[in-house]
This record gives C-alpha cells, structure tokens and sequence, in this order.
C-alpha cells in the first residue's frame, strides 16, 4: 500500500525512474553552469516521450532538489553612490519627444 506523502496518481515516471532521466540528461549538461530550462526541456521531453510543459518541468527539478534561483537585484561591482545620485538627479517624468 502508498503512503500519502508517496502518492503521485498521474505521475508519468517514479521518483527513481525521474532521478535516473536527470541524471543522464545532466551528464550531458556540464557542471557548475547555469541550467537553462527551456532548452534542458526540449532535451527532456525527448527523452521522456511526452509532452511536459516548463511547469511540470520545474517542479520536477524541485522535487529532486533543484531551485531556481534569481539574479541579484544590483551588480557586484556597482556604485551605490553613483546610482542614489543618479535617482536623485533624474528626471521624475519622462517626456516623450
């Protein structure tokens, strides 16, 4: 009998089956790059054989551990002297020319 925690009713693979597909799909990737979901899923829904959309894709990737994650708000090697000066003297309205 499935626990409830276990229970994925319309699963296309097991979570085993899963963790094997992007595993070899990985190898093929690179290490230590960034993960571009929507050419990773044209490779994947190759490999699987069915139709997934980019949702189903990235909760796939959080299922195994995979996050997303976002670019920083500023630049590294900004100025945030330069940019409150910038918001300061910058026109608050832009006119259309």
């Amino acid at each position: 009998m499935k626990s409830i925690c276990n229970l994925r009713n319309r699963a296309n693979r097991s979570l085993e089956e899963e963790r094997v597909l992007l595993q070899e799909v990985f190898d093929n990737t690179g290490v230590g790059g960034v993960l571009v979901v929507p050419s990773f899923a044209d490779r994947l829904r190759q490999k699987m054989g069915v139709p997934l959309s980019l949702s189903a894709i990235y909760r796939m990737l959080a299922r195994h551990g995979w996050r997303k994650i976002a670019p920083d708000a500023t630049h590294p090697k900004g100025d945030l002297l330069v940019r409150e000066d910038w918001k300061k003297n910058s026109p608050g309205c832009w006119v259309k020319r």
